[in-house]
This record gives C-alpha cells, sequence and structure tokens, in this order.
C-alpha cells in the first residue's frame, strides 16, 4: 500500500550524509514552475500568497537561490506537526526503506516526492492562484500527480488535507483503491476534526505503518494514538474513521 501526505510550509534544512538522496522524478515539471516563481519580486509573493512581509522576503530568497542537486530528503526538510510526528530520524534503516517505498508526499512544486528526495526550502500551497501557462497548480499538474501514485496497483491510504487530495482523487478509476483516514474528536456529543490533532496523528499512522512494514491496510484498525481507536460503526471499506473520546 501507499500512504499519501500533504508537504508542510515550515522547512528546514537537515543534512544526513548517511543517508542516498535521489532526484524529484517530476523535475522537468518543477523547473518551469521554479521559472515563475524566481521571477516574482518580494511584494508580488507578499500578495500572492498572503503572507507577511518577512515571509516574503524569505520566500524571495529561497527562489532565487534554488540550485538543482542541492537541499535535504523530503522527510526531513518539511518541519510540520506531521513530520515531527513521523519523527524519521529516529528510525532504523529498515523503517526508512519503507518509507522510501511506501509513502509519498504531494507537492504543489515538485509533484509527487518519495521521502529521501532531495529538494530546497520553498512556499507553495497547492491552492496557490499563481498561474503556469495560464493555469493554476491542479490544471497544471493535471492527471499527472494521480498517475505516478496509482501506478503501483497498491491501495492508496490517504492521510492529505483536501487541498492536496483533490488533486488526485478526481483522476481515480474505479479499479483503484483509495481509503480516507479520518481523526475526529468527541466534544460535547459531536464529533468535529481538531486539525492540530490530526495532523499529528497522521504523522504517528504513517509511522506506525513503518514500525509495523504493514502492507494491508486491514493493519492500519489496530493503530491507536491519544485516545484515537478505530470506530468500526462509522468506517467503510473506503474510509477509515479514528474517534478519540
Amino acid at each position: 500500500m501507499i500512504g499519501i501526505i500533504s508537504p508542510a510550509m515550515n522547512m528546514r534544512i537537515e543534512e544526513r550524509p548517511e543517508i542516498s538522496l535521489s532526484e524529484p522524478h517530476m523535475m522537468e515539471k518543477a523547473e518551469r514552475i521554479y521559472e515563475e516563481l524566481k521571477r516574482l519580486q518580494p511584494w508580488e509573493i507578499q500578495n500572492l500568497m498572503k503572507v507577511n512581509d518577512k515571509i516574503a522576503l524569505q520566500a524571495f530568497l529561497d527562489f532565487q537561490d534554488w540550485k538543482k542537486g542541492d537541499g535535504a530528503g523530503a522527510v526531513f526538510a518539511y518541519d510540520g506537526l506531521v513530520f515531527k510526528n513521523i519523527d524519521a530520524g529516529h528510525m532504523t534503516e529498515d523503517q526508512w526503506e519503507y518509507l522510501n517505498r511506501h509513502v509519498r508526499i504531494l507537492s504543489g512544486l515538485y509533484g509527487v516526492l518519495k521521502p529521501f528526495d532531495r529538494i530546497r526550502p520553498y512556499r507553495l500551497e497547492m491552492a496557490s492562484p499563481l498561474k503556469i501557462d495560464g493555469r493554476n497548480l491542479y490544471r497544471f499538474w493535471g492527471s499527472d500527480l494521480a498517475e505516478e501514485i496509482f501506478k503501483t496497483g497498491e491501495p492508496v491510504i490517504n492521510l492529505a488535507s483536501e487541498e492536496y487530495a483533490k488533486a488526485i482523487r478526481k483522476y481515480r478509476e474505479p479499479a483503484d483503491r483509495w481509503i480516507d483516514i479520518e481523526f475526529l474528536t468527541r466534544r460535547n456529543g459531536k464529533l468535529r476534526t481538531i486539525t492540530a490533532w490530526a495532523k499529528m496523528a497522521r504523522g504517528r499512522m504513517v509511522r506506525f505503518m513503518a514500525e509495523r512494514q504493514a502492507d494491508d491496510p486491514e493493519e492500519l484498525k489496530e493503530f491507536e494514538f491519544q485516545g484515537y481507536e478505530f470506530e468500526e460503526a462509522l468506517s467503510t471499506e473506503q474510509k477509515f474513521v479514528f474517534v478519540s473520546c
């Protein structure tokens, strides 16, 4: 099975010399996006991404400093809650190998990344209004992301946010098995998603998969974290729901 996750906006460069890095598979399209990003001035980045002066300037500097073949492994470069809870820095080599085989990171810039693909710091969300040849990023990538994710024929475990998942979901074929993972919290008798907790749980599930060397979606039903447990009554073959009380 293949687990898909979203990238993080916060990034860092953590070099791991003991790990052999690969180049992103979709670099030709990524370079086309970079061409557009490098043309932007800081004030244009600020308006496009709705960020403050400091973030816009850093994004500008990152775009100008981009070099092919430079950077850190994606799973170490992203620094959000999902990646903190994957905690790849404290994994065995077998678990690293599992991650690189069974986990993919969706990116508005790079397309589909393996965890040990080499990337540079950048800021670009899939839902950005940036236009490439008159197309937004969803139209620019088209069916490419889905074709890459589904090419092995394995079940896809969706641990990505809707912003990224919808770039793939619309291109699913009837034979493609897709399982959404939902983390809900019960408060005052109602179920709702608490975003920060859900992000942590997504990362922990990826780690669980690597620790178990899981290859069957049924194994995910045994996952538990911070009170989240599989809720069979709310789940289907296409959606696994985990509830925390």
